[in-house]
């Protein structure tokens, strides 16, 4: 009615267009209308859906048909001749499929020492010995008496995995008769509803530790409620807001909180402390029996004898390459073995380091062990004695370039300049630790014309007397 009384105030259409913020043809609407516009639309939403509805109801009733989900209805109906959008159909089957009925959930029990409920936790990507990295919490939690254990790592390795599992068994001093776990891959190889395949190694810990493994059922976590509602609890009790230095810091300090404040805070659920409760289940849990983690896995040396393992480079003695190893993993480091001998061990390599080299796996220097060598260094030996003997000796170990060439300079010198000069200066060459060629030429050509008896002083400077005259003979100069 407002825009009938503007108009009728002599105001134009775009004149109350521009007053009241709406677009000329609102305006030439409302003229028209006998009654005050609704902000509505007339046309009916959905309309192009109107013949299909009986036909999408008698779908919703199907037992089968009911489970269809809202793209394979819109599908069937663009079959039978539906020209209209997706939206309208998806807004009308969440309207008119069956709901299922509210049931009561049963509540699980269990006794004491039956089961421990474990899982993994994401905590992010926080600063760890210096490094961002990704940071994984594994939770366990005893069934019946609600105590729980906590783990940092850095990973979820199948390694990671298992000793998590044994440090929980030592925390709680036993071994339960159940572990409840999720379906990730470190445990389940594959299931066929409620047939589970385990994973071989997981299989073979728990047959060795003597408990057994229980999987839920897919996108069922209520059934290991008591350890997911311990996942939020740590986050927020303990995780959020902490410092963290190293990772080892990090689970003292979670240890020290399990043992003070959360096993000893009073549970909602049961009305009494955890460690109460655990002084009444310790007793019926197994025994913790002596297991060796050990996973193995094949690998191949290069020709530098390096084994490559998760990228990263891991020496083992250089009379193996391009040989088949087995890769042992443990918690304490690698082993490499070969033919059931270990022939070396490493411990992990640290974030960011690509190479773990032992000085020991460092292959010798190459040397000169051929005919023409041998043959030069006997003659050097038989002219020279010891001296001559040495001096080969040192050519070989330095290794340098033209090795022979070194040889025959001291038999061509020891026939220009005699064996004695030739001898004193491979002493000296031998007591400055020099193989250079051209040094014992250089040498030889310097001291050639001393007397034999000054070779003891050859690597000695000569003494040079110099004449001391009066100061007195200055003074008249400046005079």
């Amino acid at each position: 009615m407002d825009f009938h009384m503007l108009h009728q105030q002599g105001l134009s259409i775009r004149k109350i267009a521009a007053l009241r913020g709406v677009s000329r043809n609102a305006v030439r609407r409302a003229l028209r209308s006998s009654s005050p516009p609704t902000g509505k639309r007339r046309r009916e939403k959905g309309c192009k859906l109107k013949a299909f509805e009986p036909l999408v109801s008698t779908w919703m009733t199907d037992a089968v048909k009911s489970q269809w989900t809202a793209r394979r209805i819109f599908e069937e109906l663009q079959d039978r001749g539906y020209a209209g959008g997706y939206t309208v159909v998806k807004e009308f089957v969440a309207l008119h499929r069956p709901r299922p009925a509210a049931t009561a959930e049963a509540r699980f029990f269990v006794k004491a020492g039956q089961q421990l409920q474990v899982d993994w936790a994401e905590m992010g990507v926080a600063r760890v010995d210096g490094i961002e990295r990704k940071l994984y919490a594994f939770v366990a939690v005893l069934a019946w008496s609600r105590a729980m254990f906590v783990c940092f790592t850095t990973n979820m390795s199948m390694l990671t995995w298992l000793d998590c599992h044994l440090r929980a068994f030592e925390f709680f001093g036993g071994v339960t008769a159940e572990v409840l776990i999720d379906n990730l891959k470190t445990g389940v190889s594959s299931r066929a509803g409620g047939t589970v395949r385990w994973h071989p190694k997981y299989e073979e810990f728990a047959v060795g530790m003597g408990f057994r493994p229980i999987a839920h059922f897919p996108r069922r976590p209520k059934t290991k409620g008591r350890v997911e509602r311990m996942v939020r609890f740590l986050r927020q009790a303990f995780f959020e807001g902490r410092e963290i230095s190293t990772l080892e810091d990090l689970n003292r300090s979670a240890l020290t909180w399990l043992e003070e404040r959360a096993n000893r805070r009073v549970h909602r659920v049961v009305g009494a402390r955890p460690c109460d409760r655990f002084a009444i289940e310790r007793a019926s849990l197994g025994q913790v029996r002596e297991y060796d983690i050990v996973l193995e896995e094949p690998r191949v040396s290069d020709s530098y004898a390096l084994v490559p393992v998760d990228g990263v480079h891991y020496s083992i003695p250089p009379e193996y390459p391009r040989r088949d190893v087995t890769v042992q993993f443990r918690t304490s480091g690698l082993r490499f073995v070969l033919d059931g001998t270990i022939i070396a061990a490493h411990d992990y390599a640290k974030p960011g380091q690509r190479l773990v080299q032992d000085p020991a796996h460092l292959p010798a220097p190459p040397r000169p062990k051929h005919h023409a060598f041998a043959h030069l260094g006997d003659a050097v030996a038989e002219r020279f004695g010891d001296v001559g003997r040495s001096y080969a000796e040192a050519i070989e170990r330095s290794a340098p370039h033209a090795p022979l060439a070194l040889l025959r300079e001291v038999l061509e010198r020891a026939d220009e300049y005699g064996d004695p000069l030739v001898c004193a200066a491979l002493e000296t060459l031998l007591s400055l630790s020099i193989v250079k060629r051209g040094m014992l030429s250089r040498l030889c050509e310097r001291f050639g014309t001393m007397r034999v008896g000054d070779r003891a002083s050859i690597s000695e400077l000569p003494h040079v007397a110099i004449e001391q005259r009066s100061l007195a003979a200055y003074e008249v100069v400046a005079a």
